[in-house]
């Protein structure tokens, strides 16, 4: 089974928990300009939530996606005023991906709210909550 990781960052905050991610799932976490290769089994892709929606950037690399070479899509992100799993689920079924109806979110610092996170404990969260996938997905 093929597993990749992408993300997309202004802070960050969300490259973290990508990297917590890909480290627990022997795999090496990218930006998304990075295009993916083949056939990818299960992609977690993570962002932060700006302004309450994606960012452009996120939006353009979905529209890139092939939902045939695409199994399924894990969604995780960081953020001090809700999470990204809604916008995202909304660019990715436009798209014709299936999303996980399971997603992983943890407080990001924005100026003096949510100081110094994600933190470790975060980042091993996520780190935990991609292993769970994997293994009810049979990885």
């Amino acid at each position: 089974m093929k597993i990749d990781v992408r993300y997309f960052t202004k802070t960050g905050h969300t490259k973290k928990l990508a990297e917590g991610i890909a480290k627990q799932l022997g795999v090496i976490a990218k930006s998304i300009p990075d295009p993916l290769d083949g056939n990818v089994d299960v992609l977690f892709l993570g962002e932060g939530l700006y302004s309450f929606d994606i960012d452009p950037e996120m939006k353009a690399f979905i529209k890139t996606l092939n939902p045939r070479n695409i199994k399924e899509v894990v969604v995780f992100s960081s953020g001090s005023f809700g999470n990204a799993y809604a916008p995202m689920k909304r660019e990715l079924l436009a798209q014709g991906l299936k999303v996980s109806p399971e997603e992983f979110h943890c407080k990001g610092n924005l100026g003096f709210m949510h100081k110094n996170r994600p933190n470790d404990k975060d980042v091993y969260n996520a780190a935990v909550f991609a292993k769970t996938i994997a293994g009810k997905l049979g990885v």
